[in-house]
Parts: C-alpha cells; sequence; structure tokens
C-alpha cells in the first residue's frame, strides 16, 4: 500500500510542479488566487488524502484551461500535509493563515482535525471546506459562517448504518469506534437509531487514535454476544479486525466511509481468511447518477486509470470548484479576494436560482458570472447547496464486500424529521 500511495502522491505532485499550483510568493499576474490545500498525505488516512489532492488539481487544469479566473488569473494551492492529526492540522493552518495568507482552506480529511483547526481559521476570517469532515459536531460550531463541507452529516449515515444492521436480522449490537469527533458522533447516532428499532446496543467500546492492542475494546465488545459488532474506524482497522479475528470474533459487520477502502481489503485479506470478509456490509456518503458525476468520473480514470472514484474524491473536487467560482464572483464584483468574501458569495454559486452548471463547465460558469448572472453550480458529488450551517444533504451509500471486492449496492435518502426509523430511509 505504501507504494501505492507514493505513487498516487507523484501522481498529483506531478500537477503542482506543471504550474497548477504555486505558492503566494509567485503569483503576481492580477487575479491571481492561491488557496490552502490542507489535505491528509501522511496517516491513517493518506489513501484518502492523495486522491483528494489529485480530485483537487483535476478542478484546477479545467479551471486554469478554460480562462482561469479574472483577466486570466490561475487558481493554485499552497499544499500542506495535517497527517491525520488534530495538533499538525492547527499547526498547518496556522501557517497558512499567518504566512501564506490564504482566503480559504480544502480540508481537513477528518472531523477530528477539521474541528480544532476552525479554532484558528474562524478568527481569521478563513474559510474551511471539508470535503469529508461528517461530524455531527461540525454543524453547530459557533463557527461565523466560515466552515462548510460537501459531504452530509453522520447524522444522516448513522441512520443509514444502524437500519442495514437491523434489515440484516441483527438484534444485538456492539460498537468499537476510535475516540474522537467522527467516531464518537457516528457511533452515538447509529445506537441511538438501533435502539429505536428495536435493536440493543449491549457495548459502545471507544479507543485512542494511535491504539495498536485493542484487546480490552474486543473484550468490552464480545462479553454479553452480540449478533454483530461494528467497526468504525480508519486504517487502523486492519490491525483491529486481525486481532478479533485471532480472539475468535468472527461476528464483525458494519463498517463505514473510513474503510471503505479496496486497498484496505486486500491487505485484510492477506492476514485473515477471505471468506471471513464475504457480505459485510458498510455505509458511507454516495452519489447519485448525473451528468457532473459522471464528467468526474472521466477525468478521474483520466488520472488513475483502473480505479473507480475514491469516496470523497468527488467532494474534494466540488470543494475546489466552488471556492473558485466564489472567488470568480468576487472579482466580477470588485471586491477583494478574502476569506469573508469568499463566504458571502459560495451560497450565490453553489445554490439555486442560477443557470445550471457542473463538472468540467468551467468557461461556461465564467462566462456566466462575468457577465454578472447568477449560476447553481451541481457537482460530482451532488447538488452541493449549502444551508445556514455550511452543510449539505445527500444520499448515503450501502456497500458491501463481495468476492473480495467492494460493491456498491443502492443509495439511501434519509428524511431526519420522520419520527417513525423504518420509515425514515429509502434505498433504492
Amino acid at each position: 500500500m505504501k507504494g501505492k500511495i507514493t505513487k498516487l502522491l507523484a501522481i498529483a505532485l506531478l500537477v503542482v510542479f506543471s504550474g497548477y499550483t504555486a505558492t503566494v510568493s509567485t503569483l503576481s499576474a492580477e487575479g491571481d488566487v492561491a488557496i490552502g490545500a490542507a489535505y491528509c498525505l501522511t496517516g491513517a488516512l493518506s489513501d484518502f488524502g492523495a486522491r483528494f489532492l489529485t480530485a483537487s488539481n483535476i478542478a484546477a487544469e479545467n479551471i486554469n484551461g478554460n480562462g482561469g479566473l479574472n483577466g486570466g488569473g490561475k487558481f493554485s494551492y499552497v499544499i500542506r500535509d495535517d497527517a491525520t492529526n488534530a495538533q499538525q492540522a492547527v499547526q498547518v493552518d496556522t501557517d497558512l493563515v499567518n504566512n501564506a495568507k490564504v482566503p480559504a482552506i480544502l480540508g481537513h480529511c477528518s472531523s477530528g482535525a477539521t474541528i480544532p483547526a476552525s479554532a484558528v481559521t474562524v478568527p481569521a476570517k478563513v474559510v474551511m471546506i471539508s470535503p469529508s469532515g461528517t461530524s455531527p459536531r461540525i454543524t453547530t460550531l459557533q463557527d461565523n459562517d466560515f466552515v462548510f463541507r460537501t459531504a452530509p452529516s453522520d447524522a444522516l449515515q448513522g441512520v443509514v448504518l444502524a437500519k442495514a444492521l437491523f434489515d440484516k436480522g441483527y438484534r444485538k449490537l456492539s460498537i468499537i469506534y476510535r475516540n474522537d469527533a467522527y467516531g464518537g458522533g457516528l457511533a452515538q447516532v447509529t445506537s441511538d437509531n438501533f435502539k429505536k428499532l428495536g435493536g440493543t446496543v449491549l457495548a459502545l467500546a471507544a479507543y485512542e487514535d494511535g491504539t495498536t492492542d485493542f484487546s480490552g475494546q474486543i473484550t468490552q465488545a464480545t462479553k454479553d454476544k452480540p449478533d454483530a459488532i461494528s467497526i468504525i474506524s480508519f486504517q487502523e482497522a486492519e490491525g483491529l479486525i486481525t486481532q478479533m479475528v485471532k480472539a475468535g470474533a468472527t461476528n464483525f459487520d458494519g463498517f463505514t466511509d473510513g474503510t471503505k477502502d479496496q486497498d484496505l481489503v486486500n491487505r485484510l485479506a492477506k492476514v485473515i481468511d477471505p471468506k471471513l470478509l464475504e457480505n459485510k456490509i458498510g455505509t458511507g456518503p454516495g452519489s447519485k447518477p448525473s451528468a457532473g458525476f459522471t464528467e468526474y468520473t472521466k477525468l478521474y480514470k483520466a488520472k488513475l486509470p483502473g480505479e473507480e472514484p475514491f469516496i470523497f474524491s468527488a467532494n474534494a473536487y466540488d470543494s475546489a470548484y466552488l471556492v473558485a467560482l466564489a472567488a470568480l464572483k468576487v472579482q466580477q464584483l470588485g471586491q477583494p479576494v478574502n476569506g469573508e468574501n469568499i463566504r458571502n458569495q459560495l451560497r450565490f454559486v453553489a445554490n439555486p436560482p442560477g443557470d445550471v452548471v457542473t463538472v468540467n463547465e468551467w468557461k461556461k460558469a465564467r462566462d456566466l458570472i462575468l457577465a454578472g448572472k447568477d449560476i447553481n453550480y451541481e457537482g460530482a458529488s451532488g447538488d452541493v447547496n449549502f444551508d445556514n450551517n455550511g452543510d449539505v444533504s445527500g444520499p448515503v451509500g450501502v456497500w458491501s464486500i463481495k468476492n473480495g471486492k467492494i460493491s456498491d449496492d443502492k443509495l439511501c435518502d434519509v428524511d431526519i424529521n420522520q419520527p417513525d426509523p423504518n420509515k425514515a430511509v429509502s434505498c433504492k
């Protein structure tokens, strides 16, 4: 895996050094805009970060190859690695705010990095837009409307995960989860909704980031003989599941977006009996079939042949595109391109009303904006219509492992206001 990630980063960084990414000091042409890209290029989510950077660079190529910003200005990134670590996220955002002086930051990959880093960006009036921070806690951040995300909250995913497990026949559930904003929030939503459906949650076993010995959590989760043990984790799931199998706990089932990774499945199949992975299910934000997603898939496969779009990579593309659209609108209004002005224009370029533009339609969007017309960007990941909290809605996918491969089985819509848990989720 390490070799594959290194190759992916090399592909992404090739774009960087081909002129689509630069530091602020190299930007001199009127209309140029550099924003931060603070992704998890190393650490537990490095599989994600490499693809996010590739997706962001695909967006920049389309923008800069079709007229760029106002006056032909270039759109570029100041890249930093948050190492999938909260403290590192704070450090890199401090650098991006104080030294690079960017007006916006793409990131972070995890909620556990996004939330603490917002304590740096919000007071500085710098927009943060995460492609994959899904914790319900992000919705209620006191962020003065400077924190956005292009992936739906786990307030939705947890409802679908609970229903998928209940529909599979499980009635007694334990959950092992990473003890951070992502894992804690998703575990609680899943637990609450599983109980609403009539199930019993026997244990919520938390572990800290960096844990390598999961014996305590395994003992806690298996003690009362659950039908299934759901796992809410990142790449450490490899060690956790390996230890579970050695302990005789093969009833793990119910994964989430943090482990929807074919590389992870491949590694597990080498250290445990692959049959133990068959028909295990998971959930994660999905993309409905659309012209935007079809076009994005084509662009993605041109960069990474043989690979389907990685989870949340479409959201990373949309995040970059939306910031560029907002920056162009700010320029058209004759205003300085700062965080406050980008924030004020994000909903105007993302939400209706306006002429619809989608993936790889920068020239159309540019012409409309510079003509003073409203646009409504419908992206690769979905409609990306921001609500008052900077959140988007969207479907949640249910996936499974079949013949050793991750299979996307269905997409589910969630009515969060539906009191009947059996009617809250509709899938097809």
